[in-house]
């Protein structure tokens, strides 16, 4: 993909709610290589942020993030992730830190993400922040792992959500609050209610679902895709393909 300019890297941003928003049939069938039927193609995937920030060149991406005020840092290198950077205070009010782990110093290679993923994260954290979030958990970020430049967490291009916190102390875990079913639809027209209707269950449709509406993973993985999900959100930006996968 071409990279973005700045300017045209706004300009598309702003341009996708309105495209999203005027096209009466915006799904196309699932492409094959996704093994998913609810995985589909928007009809101008460009206009996704998600396509955008997988083709974002580095200088660009540091450029935004700044702009945005995300604080950040540039890490150690990794031979599979492409502009390794991480986190050095909370986004948009949302503090994210590892689960299960302590706060050591120096931080750890999980710590670590591809900037890409970090323009994602300042999307998600403005959803979280929207509900009352303060604190978010994820079970990974980076982990070494063989595979193709740009995709999963061998790139730094995914986090896998796992519990969040809420101003009031208020906690709602994947694993205990989504109330999923394997194969459900999680979004959109037909979509299958949880399996018990609680706050917990209503707080993450409404994340899951709104992510879908942002467009700033290409995927975005619950219980209700499989049982390797049972206990977080796998959301990744991923390079190289122009579908969408939301259950």
């Amino acid at each position: 993909m071409t990279q973005l300019t700045r300017r045209t890297f706004r300009a598309c941003c702003l341009a996708a709610t309105a495209a999203v928003a005027a096209t009466a049939v915006f799904h196309s069938d699932a492409p094959a290589q996704a093994g998913s039927r609810f995985a589909f193609e928007p009809v101008m995937p460009e206009l996704k942020r998600a396509v955008q920030y997988a083709g974002t060149s580095t200088e660009l991406c540091f450029e935004e993030l700044r702009d945005r005020g995300v604080p950040f840092e540039v890490a150690e290198a990794k031979r599979t992730v492409e502009t390794p950077i991480r986190l050095t205070g909370p986004v948009r009010g949302v503090a994210f830190k590892a689960t299960y782990r302590d706060d050591p110093r120096p931080p750890g290679p999980w710590t670590i993400m591809d900037c890409r993923l970090a323009l994602a994260i300042d999307d998600l954290a403005q959803l979280l922040s929207a509900h009352g979030v303060v604190e978010a958990e994820y079970l990974s970020l980076y982990r070494p792992s063989p595979g193709k430049p740009g995709v999963r967490h061998g790139a730094g291009r995914a986090i896998d959500l796992a519990t969040v916190k809420l101003a009031d102390g208020t906690l709602y875990s994947v694993q205990h609050d989504f109330h999923g079913r394997v194969g459900a639809q999680s979004c959109g027209e037909g979509a299958d209610p949880a399996r018990k209707d609680t706050p917990g269950a209503r707080f993450w449709r409404d994340v899951v679902c709104g992510l879908d509406d942002r467009g700033s993973f290409n995927l975005v993985l619950s219980p209700n895709h499989d049982f390797g999900h049972r206990d977080h959100l796998h959301l990744e930006v991923r390079s190289g393909i122009r579908w969408f996968l939301v259950q």
